[in-house]
């Protein structure tokens, strides 16, 4: 008997055409995915040295959040007397000065996925006992990215602390392979140099004295990166003892890389695939914390290399310094100025490959939308006169009256070429001491009645460059904006698989679609519920100022080239 397996399905679906068996089929799945039973996650307690204590289970309430540029958090409650077991690991056994970690799995059938797991450590434990009522404990804890506040950048990190030239230190190149180097060898200042030198770290423990030689073997690692492919755009950063959250953070944003703190494990995969054949030669030896500086920007290149970064950074600071100002078209309507110099220079952002339309089943929990009106038309900068003003009228006046006293007197006499002393600068600061900048453009959409003048703070002086600068800033912050954030469901597209912290993606709100990275993701959970997935994307408040951003991008580069010259600064 001949079994035929494609018996029963319309010749149209087998020439590939999306018939209506194919589309009924197709929200059978949905359905029977979306109405699936979802698990609880793995929650399991590690001691200060990273070694297994025990699983949690049966807890009152669970929540773990992670973002893509801050540290995450977690919460896990449990109550009764049957947990006073781990309550006592927690409270009493485990001394107060030793560390706890947690790890949150959210795939209790895959326990080795690192990538997706939350993994952090305990900041805050609470224990509750009130008469008459069940004992309650809580446990609080931070993500493991927390680690980038407590790794600084030295101003030379392979000298002692107490030996620092130069006296700053400067780096630059692609966003990605910078931030993740930077961390790389303060982390070996850290583990491997403080680890036996000047003095052992812990004296009276020999074995450990060498036993961070090797990177493979440090608690918190760095996932290597190749710069040569590297097309994150390209920056500059200094620093002089300042933690890697403060100095990397706001270059990072800038170029859409994120930092992800993994919590690898014993019996996960290797981690370091980019060495190929040789990563699992090239795994931990011990379980870690693995930074890795993720380009999420969706920024592309002509030539697939690190090149395409500082083409990046060129057309991205040219599309902030004119794009903005003198041809802000914005064709698709999301409220962002088109990039122009970008596209020209193919270094545009690509689109994003997932996109929740605005339909009843795109399973988007929450959309915001926020629209802000226009604060001003009229800017107004300045305060003082430009220098050069007051040195010219100071000149031309004491030159007068010295040219006058010698008409007067006919003769040079004893005290005669004093009396130009008598002007001590009465007319500084009178001319020129306040510049004012109308935008035609918002004047006229904004109507009669607009609200007019904005006094820009921090200018001081006016008609300088300083000056053009804080009007170009102030006019930004004053315009008329709106900003876009989204609350989805983990559905049609699921985390973990379809897209993870920091990518790309879309979200249409009547027929215009916006793009944001995804900024936030928050599992959370009671007893009776197991608690699904929850992503946000977009920001309900205003973007940075891209004017601003484009002079910080100039000025650091040109900090960067002054001090590389020897201005002072840097020996």
């Amino acid at each position: 008997m001949t079994v035929t397996l494609d018996a029963g399905i319309q010749p149209k679906t087998l020439d590939g055409e999306l018939t209506e068996q194919v589309y009924m089929q197709l929200l059978e799945r949905r359905h029977a995915y979306m109405s699936r039973k979802v698990k609880k996650p793995l929650i399991r307690l590690w001691d200060k040295e990273m070694q297994f204590i025990c699983t949690i289970e049966d807890v009152d309430r669970w929540m773990w959040e992670e973002l893509a540029t801050d540290d995450g958090s977690a919460e896990i409650t449990f109550s009764g007397s049957h947990q006073d077991w781990l309550r006592d690991i927690l409270m009493v056994e485990t001394p107060i000065e030793a560390d706890l970690h947690i790890t949150i799995d959210p795939d209790p059938d895959n326990p080795t996925d690192y990538k997706n797991r939350w993994g952090g450590k305990v900041v805050t434990l609470e224990d509750d006992e009130t008469a008459g009522e069940a004992p309650k404990t809580t446990i609080k804890c931070v993500s493991n990215r927390r680690h980038m506040r407590g790794i600084y950048l030295a101003a030379n990190p392979i000298f002692p602390m107490e030996v620092q030239l130069p006296k700053m230190y400067l780096w630059g190149g692609p966003t990605a392979f910078t931030c993740a180097s930077s961390v790389f060898i303060n982390l070996f200042r850290l583990y491997t140099l403080n680890g036996w030198f000047p003095i052992p770290r812990n004296i009276f423990a020999p074995e450990t004295w060498l036993q961070n030689i090797s990177p493979l073997n440090w608690p918190v690692q760095v996932m290597p990166i190749n710069p040569i492919t590297d097309q994150s755009r390209w920056c500059t950063i200094g620093s002089r003892w300042k933690d890697a959250q403060t100095v990397l953070g706001p270059v990072m944003k800038d170029a859409g890389v994120i930092c992800r703190a993994y919590t690898w494990l014993p019996g996960d995969p290797a981690p370091y695939t980019m060495f190929g054949p040789l990563a699992e030669a090239l795994k931990p030896t011990r379980a870690c914390v693995i930074l890795s500086f993720e380009d999420k920007s969706g920024v592309g290149g002509p030539t697939g290399t690190i090149l395409d970064g500082g083409l990046n950074l060129i057309a991205a600071t040219l599309d902030d310094l004119i794009t903005e100002t003198v041809i802000p078209l914005d064709a698709d309507r999301d409220g962002e100025t088109d990039p122009f110099f970008r596209k020209l220079l193919m270094v545009a952002p690509k689109p994003p490959p997932i996109v929740y339309r605005d339909v009843g089943y795109g399973n988007i929990k929450r959309k915001r939308r926020v629209i802000h009106k226009s604060q001003a038309t009229d800017i107004i900068v300045g305060g003082k006169s430009p220098q050069w003003v007051n040195q010219a009228i100071t000149f031309a006046i004491r030159y007068a009256i010295s040219q006058l006293a010698q008409v007067v007197m006919g003769v040079e006499a004893p005290g005669v070429e004093g009396l130009d002393n008598l002007y001590q600068g009465q007319l500084d600061d009178v001319f020129l001491a306040f510049q004012r900048f109308v935008n035609p453009l918002r004047s006229a959409q904004a109507g009669s009645y607009a609200f007019r003048e904005h006094f820009a703070q921090n200018t001081g002086t006016a008609y300088v460059l300083n000056a053009i600068s804080g009007i170009a800033i102030a006019d930004e912050e004053v315009k008329a904006y709106s900003s876009m954030k989204f609350d989805i469901g983990n559905g049609p597209y699921v985390w973990g698989q379809d897209y993870e912290l920091g990518d790309r993606v879309g979200a249409e709100l009547r027929g215009i679609l916006y793009t944001d990275q995804i900024l936030a993701a928050r599992g959370e959970g009671t007893r009776e519920l197991a608690g699904d997935i929850q992503v946000s994307f977009g920001d309900d408040s205003r973007e940075e100022n891209p004017i601003a951003r484009g002079f910080r991008t100039i000025g650091n580069v040109a900090n960067f080239a002054a001090l590389l010259a020897g201005s002072g600064d840097l020996f």
